[in-house]
């Protein structure tokens, strides 16, 4: 009886495995060295530290843009209320719905008579 194809495939690989057992073991050497041992533990590292840099750098950035919209913010309260100011001493029209009322000063306050 004649060995099945299978049966004959089966064999060849396992010669061609035998025949290159030598370099199959130093790879899985090389494997555990490398890949599971201090030597591939600090490659990770140091492969994965300029993804870790660039994740604080982009926080570092959202952070500032945060605090540049808030300066912005305060700038132009700032120069609402400098506006109003000067419209008030001016003399012109306040607009009504501006951030901090201002109080009329006292030589444009109408006088009236005492009787």
């Amino acid at each position: 009886m004649e060995p099945s194809i299978w049966t004959r495939m089966f064999a060849e690989f396992v010669w061609q495995l035998a025949s290159h057992g030598s370099g199959l073991v130093l790879g899985a050497l090389a494997i555990g060295v490398f890949g599971l041992g201090p030597l591939g533990r600090a490659l990770a590292r140091r492969l994965q530290a300029p993804a870790d840099a660039a994740l604080a750098g982009e926080r570092l950035l959202e952070a500032l843009r945060n605090q540049l919209a808030e300066l912005q913010e305060r700038a132009d309260f700032g120069e609402r209320l400098l506006t109003e100011i000067r419209q008030a001493q001016l003399g012109a029209p306040v607009r009504p719905n501006l951030a901090v009322p201002v109080a009329p000063s006292a030589e444009r306050r109408p006088v009236t008579p005492v009787s």
